[in-house]
């Protein structure tokens, strides 16, 4: 009998303890779940409370997992686009990597969404891009577009040539062919290449403006110059071309010039200093002008093949895997 006493309140007190425990999960359940349902009363919710308490219902919510994916359902509902916008936001801040592993986790934590897949696709673009820009960098373009502003002296019998007076603006536009390219230095953004060119461009000499004017001498007219034009290494060049005189007649004069110059390159751009001789080769005496230049270097087109197209998608696929 004694026997009995002992196994039956042994029983009765193991019954007592599972019962008390599932009664405090299901209080601890709810009231978890009210403090969860307040906050999503305010119009401005705090991301990180809701994580913490839906990690922490998840724990109480053995019986009442139909109530727990509810309410899961509805919390997921306001944190999705949040997390998707905190991933766009890193890809705009060049996060690559953060956005990356943004992605991943709201694909293991969220059901199957459009706006997921959105996601995933708009970062994989900014990749490509970014990965197809850094190519790009390290590769040389194949022509160059050449703005130029100079001023030039007036036009003058070169023993007559003693100080630098009345000076002209020069507005010039070139477009020329690269090649003989080397590379010159090479770093992780970006390679610098040296190189010669070969091309076409004009100049127009405006006299409605002179600086330094100096008016007991006889300023010539404004004229188009247009030139054949060679530039070794981006340095020396040497061009040949006409000169078009225009008249307030109407009449134009062709003469024939030649420049020779000296250029600094400064990455995008390049300073320089040019020694011209014009003649219609009648005369002995040929008139000399001095000039300073600056022009900007704009390289247009960088050849991307079916190839490169390829290796880009490589390198944006081994950078999500962590490779």
């Amino acid at each position: 009998m004694l026997k009995f006493t002992v196994t039956h309140l042994f029983f009765v007190s193991l019954f007592t303890f599972f019962s008390f425990s599932g009664f405090s999960q299901t209080g601890k359940f709810y009231e978890t779940s009210e403090k969860i349902e307040n906050l999503l009363k305010y119009k401005e919710k705090s991301p990180s409370q809701l994580r913490l308490l839906l990690s922490e219902l998840k724990n109480y919510s053995s019986g009442n997992e139909a109530s727990y994916n509810q309410l899961k359902m509805r919390v997921n509902k306001y944190l999705m686009p949040i997390e998707i916008k905190l991933a766009r936001s890193d890809v705009y801040n060049r996060k690559f990597k953060d956005a990356v592993d943004k992605t991943k986790e709201i694909k293991l934590n969220y059901a199957y969404d459009k706006d997921i897949e959105k996601l995933e696709g708009y970062v994989d673009r900014k990749l490509f891009t970014y990965h197809k820009r850094t190519m790009l960098n390290h590769k040389s373009s194949w022509f160059s577009l050449e703005p130029s502003l100079a001023m030039y002296t007036n036009e003058v019998d070169m023993k007559d040539f003693t100080e630098v007076v009345n000076l002209n603006p020069a507005y010039g536009l070139g477009f020329y062919v690269k090649f003989n390219k080397k590379k010159k230095s090479s770093s992780e953004k970006k390679t610098n290449f040296s190189f010669s060119q070969l091309g076409v461009k004009v100049d127009y000499k405006d006299i409605n403006y002179t600086l330094l004017k100096d008016t007991s001498a006889f300023l010539r007219g404004s004229y188009f110059n247009y030139q054949f034009s060679f530039l070794y290494r981006k340095t020396l060049g040497l061009d040949a071309g006409v000169v078009s005189y225009s008249s307030n007649m109407g009449n134009v004069k062709n003469n024939y010039s030649v420049t020779g110059s000296f250029f600094i390159p400064l990455d995008f751009m390049s300073i320089g200093l040019n020694a011209r001789l014009i003649s219609d080769f009648t005369s002995t005496k040929p008139l000399f002008q001095l000039g300073g230049t600056l022009k900007f270097n704009i390289g247009i087109y960088k050849p991307f093949s079916l190839r490169d197209r390829e290796e880009v998608k490589s390198q944006v696929f081994k950078f999500k895997e962590g490779k």
